[in-house]
């Protein structure tokens, strides 16, 4: 599937900001389930670019000039391959042991460990099938009830979230049992018009023995198809977001993120 992508994140701020510095993980992931073919980031400075522990490709945007807005442009190709949601295992970054341990926007209270109970026995694919359908049914899809800061416990206690909380409580699940299990940022392409794909996707990956990292998308209950794009993998949100960063001054901060995809 050749995709063509246009995302635009602008930053709005109620007074101008002295000098900031921003993380930006916005470039396709080296993969064998997809190939970059044309990929342009329009940033208002000049970008560095670093490949960081994940083997994620980011850049740092270093701007020491007041400023009142910062707009990020993204447009860019990639040709993705069905894999059946398998990614293999080797290449560049850590052990699969590193995302066994729990963060604090992944940890399990006691809500988590009942959720996880029941859903706990049989072959690990089909206990990750199982948590997947399980997950998408117990959190409903409802924008604007947590934030980026929200926790994988708070989120099931609403039963409200987005697909950031539907992967953290799926890796909280899967740290739970000892299976790693990590946080993925990208994009997906589907021509619902729910509102759900107007911004960056979020889907979680686990260690399945034999296959590989296995793509599970609590959101849409499915696994990773051709149909998504990988730009970061972490441990969880913070260290895969695809842009974050500090700032001096600035005051409030108006966020508008608008993704456009199509097939070719």
């Amino acid at each position: 599937m050749r995709l063509s992508i246009h995302h635009r994140t602008e930053y709005s701020y109620s007074q101008p900001v002295a000098a900031s510095v921003q993380y930006l993980r916005l470039w396709p992931r080296p993969d064998p389930a997809q190939r970059t073919l044309a990929w342009h980031i329009d940033a208002p400075g000049p970008l560095q670019p670093w490949q960081d522990g994940f083997g994620n490709l980011a850049h740092t945007l270093v701007l020491n000039r007041p400023h009142a807005n910062l707009i990020l442009d993204i447009r860019g190709e990639v040709e993705t391959f069905e894999t059946h949601g398998v990614s293999p295992l080797g290449g560049f970054g850590p052990p699969p042991e590193t995302f066994l341990a729990a963060t604090a926007l992944t940890a399990a209270d006691d809500m988590v460990r009942d959720f996880a109970a029941p859903l706990s026995g049989g072959e690990r694919l089909d206990r990750l099938h199982g948590l997947n359908a399980a997950l998408c049914k117990a959190v409903a899809y409802v924008p604007g009830d947590t934030h980026v800061h929200s926790t994988a416990s708070e989120s099931l206690a609403l039963g409200a979230g987005v697909c950031q909380d539907h992967a953290h409580l799926f890796l909280a699940c899967c740290r739970l049992w000892e299976i790693p299990a990590r946080y993925v940022s990208g994009y997906l392409f589907t021509e619902q018009q729910d509102g759900r794909h107007l911004a960056t996707h979020a889907w979680a990956e686990a260690l399945v023995e034999d296959l590989g990292w296995v793509g599970f998308d609590p959101s849409n209950n499915q696994c990773a198809t051709e149909a998504y794009v990988r730009l970061a993998v972490a441990c969880d949100y913070q260290g895969a977001a695809p842009v974050r960063g500090v700032r001096r001054g600035g005051g409030g901060e108006d966020l508008r993120v608008t993704v456009q995809i199509q097939q070719q």
